[in-house]
């Protein structure tokens, strides 16, 4: 539950920054919910220009790249364990959260990549927010 509050948060604040609620000095770019939000249980996770969504690193892997323009040198690129997403992406998410996991590689304006230690028996499933 206290993910949960955070993540919101986290939306809540992208919102914010992004323009939607007033610029406050800040100039407004694209909301991640303006273009959607990326379901993707494939490697790579193909989410275009989205900068939300839920993406799996597979049993037997430990990254996944998640491509999207919406990532910049400069992003915040929060993800989150959630093995509630089976549903939505189409998979059995290992019930167990990775010990480790987070953004180690991005590559502005194409993708960013998701590390973790290795599922042990089904897909981790996570879901990302990128602010810039």
């Amino acid at each position: 539950m206290r993910n949960v509050v955070l993540f919101a948060a986290l939306f809540s604040i992208a919102i914010f920054l992004n323009g939607q609620m007033g610029n406050g000095g800040v100039t407004p770019g694209p909301s991640p919910l303006s273009y959607g939000n990326c379901t993707s249980s494939a490697s790579p996770a193909v989410c275009g220009v989205v900068g939300a969504g839920s993406v799996v690193v597979a049993a037997a892997a430990t990254t996944v790249q998640v491509n999207t323009t919406a990532v910049t040198a400069n992003s915040q690129i929060f993800v989150m364990y959630d093995s509630s997403l089976g549903t939505k992406l189409g998979v059995t998410c290992n019930v167990t959260e990775p010990a480790l996991y987070g953004v180690t590689a991005r590559s502005a304006g194409a993708s960013f990549t998701i590390t973790s230690t290795s599922p042990i028996t089904n897909p981790a499933c996570f879901s990302f927010l990128v602010i810039n």
